[in-house]
């Protein structure tokens, strides 16, 4: 199988499933009706096509964040790791609200993480505290700062991590004891019930 029918065979691509996802990137929902109605089928079937491509796993409904409308620091974590440091990353940062991406790299840095911050201390104090501080096995790091943004950039947030009622972030620090935290260079962890940033659920 060549790769165009090995790539539309995984996300069957044809102009139903093109118009679901248009539909959804467009208005953040789906009009089953009114996709039907253009394409001759009832709204069952859109809505089925839907609810399939979510149960294959295939599409993942979320929700993003314009990054460029919030006074947010965005930064890229490069990273060399031993062999044996790979799954504690994966571990340690699975849960992080801070980070947006994780990926492992061929070549001179191993592995990225995408993440971001309120303001440039607690971009330092991540990276130098939070993120080197408690990662074992890192041999080289490099840290690239986002510029300011002038076009719009749509990014997942982790919600469901900001619950704010742990003592622990979920990477096992207490924003409490640390030294950044306490000299109010950094505002703390989303996470944590100490958190002082514009995240904070009222």
């Amino acid at each position: 199988m060549d790769e165009k029918n090995q790539f539309k065979k995984i996300l069957k691509l044809d102009k139903i499933n093109l118009e679901i996802f248009n539909s959804f990137t467009r208005d953040g929902k789906i009009n089953y009706s009114k996709i039907g109605r253009e394409h001759g089928v009832s709204h069952v079937s859109i809505k089925n096509r839907y609810e399939n491509l979510i149960k294959k796993n295939i599409i993942k409904p979320s929700i993003l964040v314009n990054f460029s409308k919030l006074d947010f620091k965005l930064a890229i974590l490069l990273l060399e790791l031993d062999s044996e440091a790979y799954e504690n990353v994966k571990a340690k940062y699975s849960n992080c609200p801070r980070i947006l991406f994780s990926f492992n790299l061929i070549g001179e840095y191993n592995h990225l993480l995408v993440f971001f911050a309120e303001n440039l201390e607690t971009v330092e104090t991540i990276f130098n505290s939070c993120m080197l501080y408690n990662l074992k096995g890192v041999r080289k790091s490099n840290i690239l700062i986002f510029g300011s943004l002038s076009e719009d950039l749509f990014l997942p947030l982790n919600f469901n991590q900001l619950d704010q009622q742990n003592e622990n972030t979920p990477c096992g620090t207490c924003c409490k004891f640390c030294k950044s935290f306490i000299k109010e260079q950094c505002i703390g962890c989303p996470a944590s019930k100490y958190y002082k940033g514009p995240l904070k659920i009222t």
